[in-house]
């Protein structure tokens, strides 16, 4: 059907008879379209009959073609599993587990406790899922088709990672319904909040470009469906002052420390309480926080010392002081001397006890004569020197007790020390 040529342009300037004339051509143009879509119309009609009329015998087709391909497949998974082999018969002792188990397919083994006979069904099982990970990616040497078909007959388990996750995604769901909010109180459901947290971090790892295998493109579809929220507000939390800042408090208990133990030693007793020594344990709790309380006040105190804002003043200074709290030493005042006078007087005997050891006793070596070395230290004018000495000695036996002959070769070692 040709549609009719569009009308031509009017003259601008027209009489009475070239207006009549071009008033019966357009509407004899209006006619003929009038005609020409009529026709369009009802072959229009007859064409959407005819798609539709096709469209249905398509799909009673297409249903066809799937029914037979379905009962070829179970022809096939029939006579495959009439057949006598180990892959058979260990698919009939999953049977048996499933419905002794209530539909349970993933065979839980627990290596001290199960049997022998539900590890191999284990090993079997995992053994099926590995062949069916080849299948998908192209290697169909593996497992047969009308293997697959037979364990998706039954329900089995392909993947106990997905089956995880639908649980818990199923759980979250009926949570939703009941509370009314994606946030799970982690002391009640440690399980389920653990899900939700980890859903977050990997949804915040997504958005940085890091790869996440647990959130795939058809998770995150299921979760939007539900209107799961990702991100969280958080309540910013109240500002509460720590034990260690009241100090109205924790000085009374120090207090109260000292009039009990009569010190204020905590750190002491505090290591004496976790051995179970000394002391017994204190009745109030309080008490074994007495230890980072001290810790604290003597690091204001430096602080403080140093002219610098602190939470200690010069009242609460002199409380402390007064109770006896023993302070710090800052870091540019000189400690106790670890190498002056003392030190070397300690040494200096230390030495001459270990002279009068050598020169008193003497050690019996079987074969002769050995030297040995020591030091001398001696003082001049202030300062340490050491002189080197060597010695030739002869070790022998003692003398025998009184009353016992000596033996020929005792008198020859004792008349050559002598000499």
């Amino acid at each position: 059907i040709q549609p009719p040529h569009p009308p031509e342009p009017l003259p601008q300037i027209m009489d009475y008879g070239t207006i009549k004339h071009l008033l019966s051509e357009a509407e004899m143009q209006q006619q003929q379209s009038a005609i020409v879509l009529t026709h369009a119309e009802s072959a229009l009609l007859a064409a959407q009959s005819q798609h539709a009329a096709l469209k249905l015998a398509h799909d009673e087709s297409s249903q066809k073609v799937e029914r037979l391909k379905s009962q070829f497949r179970e022809q096939i998974m029939d006579e495959g599993l009439r057949q006598s082999c180990r892959w058979n018969d260990m698919y009939y002792k999953l049977v048996e587990w499933k419905e002794c188990r209530d539909g349970d397919t993933t065979v839980p083994c627990d290596a001290k406790k199960s049997g022998e006979e539900v590890k191999k069904l284990n090993r079997w099982v995992v053994n099926q899922r590995t062949s069916y990970k080849y299948f998908m990616n192209g290697d169909k040497k593996h497992i047969k088709d009308h293997r697959i078909d037979a364990l998706n007959k039954i329900g089995f388990v392909w993947s106990v990672t997905d089956q995880l996750w639908d649980n818990n995604f199923e759980e979250l769901r009926r949570h939703n319904t009941e509370t009314g909010t994606f946030d799970v109180v982690h002391k009640k459901n440690r399980k389920l909040a653990a899900f939700v947290s980890r859903l977050r971090t990997a949804m915040s790892h997504k958005n940085e470009g890091l790869v996440q295998q647990e959130l795939t493109d058809e998770r995150i579809k299921k979760l939007d469906s539900i209107n799961f929220t990702w991100d969280i507000k958080r309540k910013p939390r109240k500002t509460t002052t720590h034990h260690t800042v009241k100090f109205d408090v924790m000085f009374n208990h120090l207090v109260s420390f000292k009039g009990i133990y009569g010190h204020l030693k905590v750190n002491k007793l505090e290591k004496e309480w976790k051995k179970g020594i000394g002391a017994p344990p204190p009745d109030k709790k309080v008490f074994r926080r007495l230890p980072l309380f001290m810790a604290f006040v003597r690091k204001e105190q430096l602080i403080y010392a140093q002219g610098h804002a602190c939470s200690l003043d010069e009242e609460k200074v002199r409380m402390l002081t007064d109770l006896g709290v023993e302070w710090r030493k800052p870091m540019g005042e000189p400690r106790k001397s670890t190498g002056g006078e003392s030190t070397r007087k300690l040494k200096r005997k230390r030495v001459d006890m270990m002279d009068g050891h050598l020169q008193e006793n003497h050690h019996h070596v079987e074969g002769g004569v050995s030297g040995s070395g020591y030091h001398h230290y001696q003082e001049d004018g202030g300062e340490q020197q050491q002189n080197h000495h060597q010695q030739q000695q002869v070790y022998a036996p003692p003398p025998p007790p009184p009353g016992l002959p000596v033996l020929p070769k005792q008198q020859e070692q004792l008349e050559t020390i002598h000499c």
